[in-house]
């Protein structure tokens, strides 16, 4: 019972990291074609007071992997070597680039190139592992037994773009929460012409695994209903877009961007469960001992998780409103 405990509580740190995460890596993606330094001073003002925290979220995901599925943990680390290394060093980029931008002068330029390219190649890993995933892994008894190198393929690489694009219309929807004037224009304009991409990444990316996996194939076809997640994936991207577009409301680009986000990782989850490395190692396989996951539920489970997202709520809470470039990340 416990092993759906840690796995419920996986995803839900998981989805809480491409929402929050993903649309600060969005807005930095999106700095690399915003053109005036001023317009990019206002960008780098809307994350600055929840950047550092979002990152938090991943940190989470990943000690729960460790600690409650442990052979997933010993499979997907050195399958991920490389990409994962590279979404590290893209992250410390921007993290640099964010603390020293401020300060800059004349070298304002060096620090707004490496906050986009570093935001890019986070985000393009990213997805490059998550493909990897997907793709399927070498495991023997528990073992990993590949090369390191399958990321090395068309699907992975594809599943980089198309996270770029979903974390840029992710931005592009923060974009027009917190701005104002020229800002939210900006994420507006970006959200109409980025977000039917990003619909045709994600639906070339779920034909993609049907075709590749007859398990995945098998079980959608034997549950018609489950298309249901992915059409309700395309209509809140489309519905993002047309917000976007409208001008109606300041929430809805970005609250329908995350949800059509969440609903990837709920399709994904339908397809894979109860395989927590397709299509070798289940759950009960992957699971940690009785005992390690006792210990976790009543120190991580039922106090840190729960502290992290009160923590959340009242850093969003204290930052709500609207931004500009006065606000300043000091």
């Amino acid at each position: 019972m416990l092993s759906w405990f840690w796995l419920a509580e996986f995803a839900f740190t998981l989805a809480a990291y491409v929402v929050l995460d993903g649309f600060d890596l969005g807005v930095g993606i999106l700095s690399g074609i915003a053109g005036r330094s001023s317009l990019r001073e206002e960008m780098l003002a809307s994350i600055s007071p929840v950047w550092d925290g979002n990152g938090t979220w991943l940190v989470i995901a990943g000690t729960i992997l460790w600690g409650a599925f442990p052979p997933v943990y010993s499979i997907v680390l050195p399958a991920l070597y490389v990409p994962l290394a590279a979404m590290l060093v893209g992250l410390i980029m921007r993290g640099v680039a964010i603390e020293f931008s401020h300060r800059a002068g004349q070298s304002r330029w060096v620090w707004d190139t490496l906050f986009f390219v570093g935001s890019l190649l986070a985000a393009f890993m990213q997805g490059v592992s998550v493909g990897t995933y997907v793709q399927g892994l070498p495991v023997s008894q528990l073992r990993y037994t590949g090369t390191g190198f399958e990321w090395c393929s068309a699907f992975p690489l594809w599943c980089g773009m198309a996270l770029v694009l979903g974390y840029a219309v992710l931005g592009a929807g923060w974009l027009v929460l917190k701005g104002e004037g020229r800002l939210q224009q900006f994420g507006r304009t970006v959200a109409s012409r980025l977000t039917p991409l990003a619909m045709l990444f994600a639906a070339s990316i779920f034909v993609m695994t049907l075709v590749a996996h007859r398990v995945v194939e098998a079980r959608w076809l034997a549950h018609p209903a489950l298309f249901a997640l992915p059409v309700l994936c395309l209509l809140a991207f489309f519905g993002s877009s047309q917000a976007a577009r409208s001008g109606s409301s300041s929430r809805l680009p970005y609250v329908l961007a995350a949800a059509s986000c969440v609903l990837l990782l709920l399709t994904l989850a339908v397809s894979l469960l109860p395989y927590v490395v397709p299509f070798d190692v289940t759950i009960f396989d992957a699971a940690a001992p009785a005992s390690t996951q006792e210990f976790m539920f009543w120190g991580a489970g039922l106090f840190v998780l729960p502290l992290i997202v009160v923590y959340t709520y009242v850093a969003y809470s204290v930052f709500r409103g609207k931004v500009n470039r006065e606000h300043g990340y000091h």
